[in-house]
């Protein structure tokens, strides 16, 4: 799946939990009707900061940055004026809490999906492992298609 692709999948999915915490009744049934939204709303919108921030050189940081300051405003502001907001100090600790479990997310995603394309590269190479050689030294993946050898020692390249 696309990078695009994934991030749109977890926009849906935290409009999804905006949409529906009403529905929820179980354990915690007062917390989640206060703060779910707030988790579900920031998570989307950090998910939808990254494809505005995807070109720049910390499209994570800036992202997060850029989702922090979009929720938290939204908070402060009452809604920009666009929705009643009621104002409660821990919406903006719950705001925290859904773009920090929206990065959680996107690093374990961004690690198994890496993961994934690293072993993939690694088979195109003859057979070897994109991290060895025949003599077994490491060597470093360059974007030209060099390796060069790491390690102690007189180079020989």
């Amino acid at each position: 799946m696309s990078r695009r692709a994934q991030d749109v999948l977890f926009v849906l999915l935290g409009v999804s939990g905006l949409v529906f915490k009403g529905q929820y009744s179980g354990p915690a049934d007062e917390l989640v009707q206060s703060y779910g939204g707030n988790i579900a709303a920031s998570f989307a919108v950090y998910f939808l900061a990254t494809r505005v921030t995807a070109r720049s050189n910390l499209p994570h940081a800036s992202a997060a940055a850029l989702a922090f300051m979009v929720v938290q405003l939204f908070e402060v502001l009452d809604g920009f004026g666009l929705m009643k907001n009621v104002y409660d100090r821990l919406d903006l600790a719950a705001n925290t809490a859904g773009i920090a479990l929206a990065i959680t997310l996107d690093v374990i995603v961004k690690r198994i999906s890496g993961g994934r394309s690293a072993r993939l590269e690694g088979s195109t190479l003859g057979g070897q492992g994109a991290g060895s050689n025949d003599a077994g030294t490491p060597k470093c993946h360059q974007s030209s298609m060099k390796y060069v050898r790491v390690g102690s020692g007189p180079s020989s390249s």
